[in-house]
């Protein structure tokens, strides 16, 4: 009855979100039009993973270096630390 309700008040299934997120997940499981499955190795996996692990901490050391340059940036982080630090302790002390 909820459900007959539901596609008449809404016009839509409501459960359609969690079937198309699982449905859209299925060509991922795919094999190719020719028949031969794909496989990668361990090791090729790793490297990749590390390639753009690796080309992640560079960029990151670059906008830090960037912000760390800029006063007004520099303002700014300092004072979303400070703000979450008093509020850590306020809630600490605020519990006692």
């Amino acid at each position: 009855m909820r459900f007959k309700n539901a596609l008449q008040k809404y016009r839509a299934l409501p459960c359609a979100t969690g079937v198309m997120s699982a449905a859209f997940a299925f060509p991922a499981f795919a094999t190719s039009s020719g028949g031969e499955t794909t496989t990668t190795s361990m090791t090729s996996l790793l490297k990749n993973f590390t390639d753009v692990a690796a080309w992640m901490w560079a960029e990151i050391g670059k906008l830090l270096t960037f912000i760390l340059g800029q006063p007004i940036l520099l303002l700014a982080m300092s004072l979303f630390f400070v703000g979450g630090i008093v509020a850590f302790f306020i809630r600490v002390f605020h519990s006692v």
